[in-house]
């Protein structure tokens, strides 16, 4: 008897080894694919005309004078500025998409109040929704812009999105980059949580509602 539990010990042992050894296989061919998207990104060719475009902020990659760009040449009717730091101005955010001031005057809308990526979703859809538009050209990072794509579509599944990646300028190739290769690794973990929060989410959205129970009868007193 003790010689067959230790042979089922060591056959689950060595189950367990597997399974780990193909989970990280698994999330490291994940990660090597993801790196390889990022790495390839490139703006549309040739730009579409859209509805609005919207650029999320962050730290550098020139979002603004991208999304500020196009909008000058009129492949969107209005822009959205999801996520504006609250230390600047609003006139110091429409200086930062380099445009005249009759484009911005008539045609940008500051969001103030978007702190994440969920945030920024939240009031991309917001937006979309009052505006009534069915096609957006999102700017943002190339690296961030899977996880953003999955948030907006998670709130507005209807909208098309042309994504417009901005690139980051690395020194060398992203393995050989410290900073390029923790960024990456980074918001591959980000992208697998919203993987696995939005799966969640849409399983309790499709989950059966249970039939509600009849009230009772009360009986009169004899």
């Amino acid at each position: 008897m003790r010689v067959g539990k230790s042979k089922k010990k060591r056959g689950w042992g060595r189950f367990l080894v597997y399974l780990v050894l193909i989970s990280l296989a698994f999330l490291g061919g994940g990660f090597f694919s993801f790196a390889r998207l990022i790495s390839n990104m490139q703006p549309p060719s040739p730009i579409p005309i859209a509805d609005g475009i919207v650029v999320w902020t962050g730290k550098g990659g020139d979002r603004l004078a991208a999304a500020g760009q196009l909008l000058e040449n009129g492949h969107g009717e209005r822009l959205l500025v999801s996520g504006v730091n609250q230390a600047l101005s609003e006139q110091e955010a429409y200086d930062l998409l380099v445009i005249p001031d009759i484009k911005t005057d008539c045609c940008v809308d500051l969001d103030y109040k978007a702190l994440d990526t969920i945030g920024n979703a939240r009031e991309t859809h917001n937006w979309i929704t009052t505006l009534g538009y069915e096609h957006i050209i999102l700017v943002t990072s190339a690296y961030h812009m899977p996880r953003a794509q999955i948030e907006i579509a998670a709130l507005s599944g209807r909208v098309r999105i042309t994504p417009y990646p901005v690139a980051y300028d690395p020194a060398g190739p992203w393995w050989k980059d410290g900073v390029q290769f923790r960024r990456l690794l980074q918001e591959y973990g980000k992208l697998l949580l919203t993987y696995l929060r939005q799966s969640g989410n849409k399983k309790q959205r499709e989950a059966p509602m249970l039939p509600a129970m009849p009230a009772a009868e009360t009986l009169d007193p004899e």
